[in-house]
């Protein structure tokens, strides 16, 4: 009998254990389930790639574990392993709602378009995961020193973002961490290093390979330094002085105070003068910026461009129809719109004018004062309440992007020749060498791409999409893109950091171009022809040079056999100067141009040194469209000064890099 009884209890044990175990699956599957709902509502998803296969109508056991991107521990259990979004086109900021996966340990979300931070807490929100990956991405701010209490992370992958600051000392002190990329953001600071507590004393040369890492992971910063990059500049010496009387040390220390303080003043009025006296009509203008009130803003703006009216181009857009969509970018929508005597133009309107605010500003500063034929041609604007829009001419051949790249499913009707190619090798080369060189109001884009060269009609190239550029007078003055000139560092030009961390920049930028157009892959593609190969871009395009068997397997198709090997190969030796790790050893723009035009002349392309030196200014086409543009809105009250408009224009020395003073009318 008390057998019985014992028997009864042990059996009445395993069955409130095993309620329990059920309660707490159901309970962890729920919070998962949970988990992704919410992260689907937190994110903009502008491909639906959530709305069909993300249906949480399916109340069947391990049903989340078929959505996109999903993979789960089990596939009968609703319990999530990892989450796999990229490429996706995801707008949003990073889904703190992730928490509710408590299991997960594999996050990818790079080739997407999030903003804002990563999350301060992120090793709360994570605290197993193996894998993060939140490369090419737009989050800034700086890398939180929590990640490295991600003690389980053996990938790590921040790169193409913009973030800033210093990367955290103690990274490599994480134990499993084996890939680390923080490449392409706006980091500064040293490096960090190996310390004596990540090293053991009985350590050999496979543990201190992997807490360093090579140098594509650390490229393309502002300010990083130290190994595997340059040396960082040594500090000066700190002059001290030890002296046991304190009297005869305060009176050291207040002399050399004064001596400094002398000096500096000195030194900051000199540079005041001087600053003054070269760039006093820039400065005049560049001040207006800085206004809050929107009425100055429009009459700076009115002495660039010619100001539209939201009715008018909303009339030449039919309201914005979708149908006149011709191309959708981060900041905007860009319409075809067509005036009343059949000019064609093109209209960018931003999605949120408060939001690109900068972007807007940034795009006027430069266009509107910049003419030149390697650039596309701003001819108006619109500023009115919560409508902001930028009016360019109409370039009938569209982007690079979509000659060279052809959606799944799509006929390959566009065919770009090798001569053509190189035409618009040169043509960009030249717009950028003008920009970088030969103007004292000098320009980065930072955003070079396919996607923002436009091809006219006889496939000149244009060079577009200045949201994000940066602008700088030789003698300090700056423009971020927040249009706000900043005056305080009058040796920002000298510093090094614009040549190395801009213009570099663009530079690089320039090579991936030159390989899209070799190969006819997008640069994501062009970067997994590299994948095993151990070294970065450079070094695999270098083994290509060297290997003719497997240099053919990358180069399009189309090209092979037909007489341009050889400049084929050329061009990708000069492709690959552009892509050196160490920003110091790529070429300028103004080298660039001078080699890769000698490729055109065969096919008679034109090396046309006046136009690199003589930026037209007033270009007589873009002159004719914008008094055009003008004339119609006249009926709105929008005055037609033609002196205004070449009054406003800058004018360049020919041959020097000096700004001819600018006399701009005064507005009535």
């Amino acid at each position: 009998m008390a057998h019985s009884a014992k028997l009864v209890i042990a059996l009445l044990h395993i069955f409130a254990w095993s309620f329990l175990d059920i309660l707490e699956i159901s309970n962890g599957t729920e919070t998962d389930i949970y988990c992704l709902r919410s992260i689907k509502e937190s994110l903009e998803d502008p491909y639906n790639n959530f709305k069909y296969s993300w249906n949480f109508s399916n109340k069947t056991e391990g049903f989340i574990c078929n959505f996109v991107g999903i993979e789960c521990w089990h596939p009968d259990e609703n319990k999530v392993l990892n989450i796999k979004l990229e490429n996706m086109g995801l707008k949003g900021h990073f889904p703190r709602q992730i928490e509710n996966c408590t299991s997960i340990m594999d996050l990818d979300l790079s080739g997407n378009e999030l903003t804002g931070t990563i999350p301060s807490d992120i090793s709360l929100l994570l605290p197993f995961m193996t894998s993060l990956d939140l490369s090419s991405n737009n989050f800034a701010g700086e890398i939180p020193k929590s990640i490295v209490n991600c003690t389980y992370l053996n990938v790590l992958r921040l790169d193409n973002n913009q973030l800033t600051g210093f990367i955290p000392p103690e990274i490599n002190q994480l134990p499993r961490l084996r890939t680390f990329s923080v490449a392409n953001n706006l980091l500064s600071g040293p490096v960090p290093v190996c310390s004596d507590l990540t090293i053991p004393a009985q350590s050999d040369a496979t543990i201190l390979k992997l807490c360093t890492f090579p140098a594509e992971s650390y490229v393309n910063n502002l300010g990083l330094c130290g190994a595997p990059l340059e040396p960082c500049k040594p500090s000066p010496k700190k002059f001290i002085v030890l002296c046991k009387e304190g009297f005869f040390v305060g009176w050291i220390v207040a002399m050399v105070t004064v001596v400094v303080v002398m000096f500096r003043n000195t030194l900051i009025l000199l540079v005041k003068k001087a600053i003054t006296k070269k760039n006093k009509k820039l400065m005049k203008a560049g001040t207006r910026w800085c206004s809050t009130d929107e009425r100055s803003k429009n009459m700076m703006m009115e002495r660039m461009v010619t100001r539209m009216s939201f009715i008018e181009i909303s009339e030449a857009t039919d309201n914005f129809n979708t149908n006149n969509v011709i191309g959708m970018g981060k900041i905007g929508m860009m319409y075809k719109a067509v005036l009343p005597n059949c000019w064609p133009l093109a209209v960018k309107r931003l999605n949120n004018c408060q939001s690109y605010e900068t972007q807007f500003l940034s795009e006027l500063s430069a266009l509107g004062i910049l003419r030149h034929d390697n650039l596309v041609p701003l001819l108006g604007y619109c500023n009115e309440q919560n409508e902001k829009l930028l009016v360019y001419k109409y370039i009938l051949h569209g982007n690079l992007y979509d000659w060279l790249h052809v959606g799944e499913g799509e006929l390959n009707n566009k065919i770009l020749e090798w001569p053509l190619r190189t035409k618009i090798a040169i043509g960009v080369a030249r717009g950028l060498a003008w920009l970088h060189h030969k103007y004292d109001f000098r320009v980065v884009h930072l955003n070079l791409g396919s996607n923002s060269i436009l091809l006219d009609t006889n496939f000149e190239p244009k060079i577009s999409n200045f949201g994000g550029a940066k602008i700088s007078s030789s003698g300090g003055l700056m423009f971020m893109n927040s249009n706000v000139i900043d005056t305080s560092n009058s040796s920002f030009i000298d510093s090094g950091v614009w040549e190395l961390g801009f213009v570099k920049k663009d530079v690089y930028d320039f090579g991936i171009l030159l390989l899209e157009l070799i190969t006819r892959k997008e640069p994501i593609e062009s970067n997994s022809f590299s994948y095993g190969f151990k070294g970065s871009l450079f070094d695999w395009i270098t083994y290509l040079l060297s290997n003719s068997s497997d240099l053919y397997s990358v180069i399009d198709n189309s090209l092979i056999g037909r007489g341009f090997d050889d400049e084929i190969f050329e061009l990708l030796r000069i492709a690959c100067t552009c892509l050196n790790p160490f920003p110091s050893q790529r070429p300028t723009m103004l080298e660039l141009y001078n080699t890769i035009s000698t490729f055109g002349e065969r096919d008679g392309i034109t090396n046309d040194y006046d136009i690199l030196m003589q930026p037209e200014i007033a270009i007589a086409s873009s002159s004719i469209e914008i008094n055009t543009i003008s004339t119609f809105g006249e009926r709105y009250g929008i005055t037609n000064d033609s002196e205004i408009l070449m009054k406003s224009e800058i004018a360049i020395a020919s041959s020097s890099n000096e700004i001819v003073e600018v006399e701009t009318a005064q507005t009535n």
